[in-house]
């Protein structure tokens, strides 16, 4: 009898597993933009919800917006309770898939971005970004992440780079975006985005009368 159980728990972790969704697939991990290099998921969780199992393979950086009471529980493993801090930015190269749930515990919103490095083929070297506004956050295989922070009213040039650049919105921000000398002016909120194309030159400029941070990647 003890054999059989075990069997059948065998046999029901296995379908467990293979019946998961990619995490693209999930019903909260909204797939907002997808190119050859990066697929963007805006993850929104509202109080008491809880996600599906869903699977992570492929290399992501993460960006927390809020500060929530959170659990996750790893399949097959007890859960876990977590406290994110609003902004921070972490890369997890999933080397090994990792299946979990994520559960809001907290009366507000869960928000997160999961930016899926999707990018193929040989990878390149760039140069690391010098500017007085970045700070370097990240270097990894396949992408370096900074950090900008930009003054109220001021203005900066990021050069044009083999692969192209993630731009992300990590507080509101009032800004002209100009690539290649044409200008765009946007009102960004928290996980807003722009995609730079590779060869193409970005400056920012700050309408606004406070300091507004952005997360940039540079691909590889």
């Amino acid at each position: 009898m003890q054999k059989i159980s075990s069997c059948f728990a065998a046999l029901l972790f296995v379908f467990t597993v293979h019946a998961q969704v990619q995490v693209r697939f999930e019903p909260r991990h909204h797939n907002v933009y997808e190119n050859d290099l990066v697929r963007i998921l805006n993850v929104f969780l509202p109080p008491g919800d809880t996600s599906q199992y869903h699977v992570h393979s492929t290399p992501s950086v993460f960006i927390s917006y809020t500060v929530t009471k959170t659990g996750s529980q790893l399949l097959g493993q007890p859960p876990a309770n977590a406290i994110p801090a609003a902004k921070t930015i972490w890369y997890e190269s999933l080397v090994k898939e990792k299946i979990h749930r994520v559960w809001n515990a907290d009366t507000g919103w869960f928000h997160v971005m999961d930016i899926e490095l999707t990018g193929k083929g040989v990878l390149s070297h760039p140069p690391l970004l010098k500017n007085d506004s970045l700070k370097l956050l990240l270097d990894e295989e396949q992408v370096n992440v900074y950090k900008l922070q930009l003054p109220a009213m001021a203005k900066t040039t990021l050069p044009a780079t083999e692969k192209g650049l993630l731009i992300i919105c990590l507080d509101k921000a009032d800004v002209n975006i100009s690539v290649n000398k044409k200008q765009q002016p946007l009102l960004m909120l928290d996980g807003h985005y722009q995609w730079i194309e590779s060869g193409k030159a970005v400056s920012l400029q700050n309408n606004a009368a406070f300091e507004s941070g952005f997360a940039i990647l540079q691909l590889k």
